[in-house]
């Protein structure tokens, strides 16, 4: 799972539950407010009645006070309202036909003070909301009003109810500015995060001069900004490297090559007759120093290559001389290991590439292959048109490369692990690979390798065809 879908996810599920949590905690409120100003309305509507009860008495009028009744009754939660003489003799009620009757609630002679009691009638459950009247200190009758249980209740039901639809719509549109928000705080982060990534693969890759653009003053912006810094390190060491490379390989060429002049001259006698032990030592010193000369060339070419001043001067030639004169070289080198080696070209246009950098490529590709290639195997070189190139195939039947390491053989020093044991003779570098491909991608061309275990290899690479002035 990549970054930005986890980073979405898990800010994603934190808003949801700060919603869930926030949308729960309204709605408790909500209902515990609701309840509070209903049971508050209920008891002031008793002490209401209570208040106009105590001036009803004060002034011995009724009418006031049936009034005030019918005022309250008006609610359709409120099943009646009365005001009752101890003893439970109605003085004034909402139904005038129990005037004067008798209510008998036993509870209301042991509260002093209002309060809410439960009763039952006809089956339906009432909430009677209680207050005493008194004058002057002395209880002279208790104030009620009856509320219907059931209709309370539905009117708190319907109003939670609205309260849901809102907390729900609230919760609906702060998720979704969440999820917006998730989406794009993400992006913020996973951006910059995908520029370092990125940086840092061309800074492994070689490619020093990399900066990567990180605007931000996060820390973010501070680690983009030290791997810059990095990088220009890396870079300025790598300068130094080549300069100490380019600088130790040009003193080592013209010693090498006084070296090789006078092996020649011992060896021809020139200076004086040798026995036939002299000679062989001399043989393998001149060998020694070749193979060292031509490692101190691939150095220099690896230099100038990463410098991207190794000189390529293309012109239009025809390819298949080229290769042709290339196998020339190869031919007794595979013929002693009994190794079939031939060229298959096709109508193919010239090439416009450098002739000699070319057959460096197919020089290298060629005695790699014949090294890597068995007794009675066979290299086939291919060339044919592809578009504007001409794509060139060096096709062995040796060993093949394993799969996992199909990607790093063209580095600097990489050979195939497990296989450079098993050749005979003198082993590589590691730079051949390195200097081909760099060859090849400065001419214009690409280069890559399909290969499995023990069913060879193929290296394909392009020229670009001649251009037509």
């Amino acid at each position: 799972m990549k970054l930005r879908t986890k980073f979405s996810l898990l800010t994603c599920s934190l808003t949801l539950l700060v919603i869930a949590g926030v949308s729960i905690f309204l709605y408790i409120e909500e209902r515990n407010l609701l309840l509070r100003e209903i049971r508050e309305t209920r008891s002031s509507a008793a002490a209401g009645l209570a208040r106009v009860g105590r001036e009803s008495e004060i002034s011995s009028s009724r009418i006031q006070l049936i009034n005030y009744i019918r005022g309250i009754t008006i609610d359709d939660t409120v099943v009646y309202a009365a005001v009752l003489r101890p003893g439970g003799e109605v003085i004034a009620h909402s139904d005038p036909d129990r005037m004067g009757s008798f209510i008998d609630i036993p509870e209301l002679e042991l509260l002093t003070e209002p309060a809410t009691i439960q009763d039952f009638k006809n089956g339906k459950e009432l909430l009677i909301s209680h207050a005493p009247v008194e004058v002057s200190g002395e209880v002279l009758a208790q104030a009620l009003v009856a509320f219907s249980s059931p209709g309370i209740t539905r009117i708190i039901d319907d109003t939670l109810a609205e309260t849901r639809k809102r907390i729900f719509g609230i919760a609906g549109i702060g998720l979704i500015l969440g999820f917006l928000g998730a989406v794009l705080l993400s992006a913020m982060m996973v951006k910059p995060i995908r520029k370092m990534a990125a940086g840092a693969e061309s800074i492994g890759s070689g490619k020093l001069d990399t900066v990567i653009e990180v605007t931000s003053r996060d820390e973010l912006g501070s680690l983009a900004r030290t791997l810059n810094r990095m990088a220009n390190k890396l870079a300025e060491l790598d300068r130094m490297k080549q300069d100490f490379v380019s600088g130790i390989t040009h003193e080592f060429r013209s010693p090498l090559n006084a070296m090789g002049i006078h092996f020649d001259l011992l060896i021809k006698e020139r200076l004086g007759g040798i026995n036939e032990k002299q000679r062989e030592s001399l043989m393998v010193m001149k060998k020694n120093s070749k193979r060292l000369e031509n490692f101190i060339n691939a150095l220099l070419d690896t230099a100038k290559l990463e410098r991207g001043k190794l000189e390529i001067i293309p012109e239009n030639f025809r390819a298949e001389e080229v290769i042709n004169e290339v196998i020339s070289l190869y031919r007794v080198q595979a013929d002693k290991k009994n190794i079939e080696l031939k060229m298959e070209t096709g109508d193919i246009p010239r090439a416009y590439a450098d002739p000699e950098r070319t057959g460096q490529v197919l020089t290298n590709l060629i005695s790699n292959a014949i090294k890597f290639t068995p007794e009675k195997g066979t290299i086939t070189v291919k060339a044919v048109p592809e578009g504007d190139y001409i794509r060139v195939s060096v096709i062995d039947t040796g060993m093949g490369i394993p799969e996992d390491q199909l990607d790093s053989i063209f580095s600097k020093f990489e050979q195939v692990k497990g296989i450079r044991k098993k050749i005979k003779g003198q082993k590589g570098t590691g730079l051949g690979l390195a200097i081909v491909k760099g060859i090849v991608r400065q001419q214009g061309g690409d280069i890559n390798v399909k290969s499995k275990v023990g069913e060879g290899a193929e290296f394909i690479f392009t020229l670009p065809a001649e251009k037509n002035e």
